[in-house]
């Protein structure tokens, strides 16, 4: 009798238990910041004494409402039903007891990843300038099936309980087959970033279309007829019942454009989320420095939220003024379970890679919307900033 061939797809945390997953999680991406940067602070998680305990109670019930709103739910001007929507999506699936239950593995001294990302395809049809992608690979074999993929999500974001995953690439829109399986397995709590040149599907949940910039700054960017394409995407879809937000990533060479932005897309996208370019290397000629430019173009967008449109930019007052500075290097990237095309562990977080000898994000010049949302969602600002 011939022996039974070993199933080739293996991946070695698919045998961990969800208390073993989150521990050598934690650790592994741990490793990978201090290898980096050795300012890097962990955020201490302790038990608490009892007064200790309601002092925390007292400031999970300022703080988490802040967190939530990080999860991609509510419209950019809700209406009463809309509010009534979120709260029945947020109670379907068990979606509530999943966040009580990482939030009470939190305050018990517990880190766990709350969200997840996924690199489903490892090439795009661009090569925008400022992207990351190209400094840290190269499109290479081996990216997974509909099938395996579903194997790897039920093995780690549905093991643990994630929250909400984002499914990236490359493009991951190259890979219509793999967002089906992200649609069905991860319902309600999954979100796909899209350059927008390809028409999307009906998911269940919701696209983030990357704008960069007005129609010219967007096209030198990421290419001639880019903006057009993205935009003509983005509508047909939003016509026909869609829900579409959008995304900026703010570099020295769109950061002026940013307030047309909002004006232009408030009328198209649900909502907007803001972040910088984060370097990869020394002098990188994108990255918007810290000071006067950089506080400029925050105030204006505060000052726009606050005059023109409170409810288009997803961005809190408090995460702004986290990214003036230098917050990276209290970054809670155990925050966010990132697996690359293969489903391994990225470290030290989404933008880095499962390659250890890759070139690695720059921390201290961090402008990621995500861990920055959660660091001022999750923690009271007063003990993040000044420090």
């Amino acid at each position: 009798m011939a022996l039974q061939t070993p199933d080739p797809f293996q991946r070695e945390y698919f045998g961990w238990s969800e208390e073993e997953f989150a521990q050598r999680f934690v650790e592994k991406v741990s490793g990978g910041r201090l290898r980096q940067n050795e300012a890097y602070i962990d955020l201490k998680l302790e038990r608490k004494s009892s007064g200790q305990k309601v002092k925390a109670a007292y400031q999970d019930v300022v703080n988490l409402p802040r967190l939530v709103k990080t999860l991609p739910g509510l419209a950019a001007n809700p209406t009463p039903a809309d509010y009534l929507k979120s709260v029945s999506n947020f109670v379907r699936d068990n979606r509530g007891g999943d966040l009580f239950h990482w939030w009470r593995k939190l305050r018990e001294g517990v880190k766990t990843p709350l969200f997840g990302s996924a690199d489903i395809v490892n090439v795009c049809n661009l090569k925008c300038v400022h992207c990351y992608w190209w400094t840290t690979r190269e499109p290479t074999a081996g990216e997974l099936t509909p099938e395996q993929w579903r194997t790897v999500i039920q093995n780690s974001y549905k093991k643990m309980r994630i929250a909400n995953v984002t499914v990236v690439g490359g493009e991951p829109m190259l890979r219509k087959d793999v967002v089906k399986v992200f649609s069905e397995e991860m319902k309600n709590r999954m979100s796909v970033v899209t350059n927008g040149t390809h028409p999307m599907i009906p998911i269940n949940g919701l696209y983030f279309v990357s704008v960069d910039g007005t129609e010219e700054t967007h096209n030198r960017i990421r290419g001639p007829n880019t903006y057009a394409r993205m935009k003509t995407n983005v509508k047909n879809f939003v016509d026909t019942g869609g829900r579409v937000d959008a995304n900026m990533t703010l570099n020295t060479l769109n950061y002026k454009t940013v307030i047309d932005v909002l004006r232009e897309w408030d009328d198209i996208a649900g909502r907007i989320s803001i972040q910088f370019h984060t370097p990869f290397i020394d002098d990188d000629p994108l990255w918007l420095p810290f000071g006067e430019e950089r506080n400029k173009t925050i105030d204006s967008i505060m000052e726009y939220s606050s005059n023109e449109n409170k409810h288009f930019v997803i961005n809190s007052k408090e995460q702004f003024e986290l990214m003036r500075g230098n917050w990276g290097y209290k970054c809670p990237n155990w925050m966010i379970l990132p697996l690359d095309y293969r489903g391994n562990i990225k470290m030290p977080c989404c933008m880095g890679s499962a390659n250890k000898d890759a070139l690695q994000p720059q921390c201290d010049k961090c402008g990621l919307a995500p861990y920055s949302g959660v660091l001022a969602g999750l923690f009271p600002i007063e003990q993040i900033i000044g420090n």
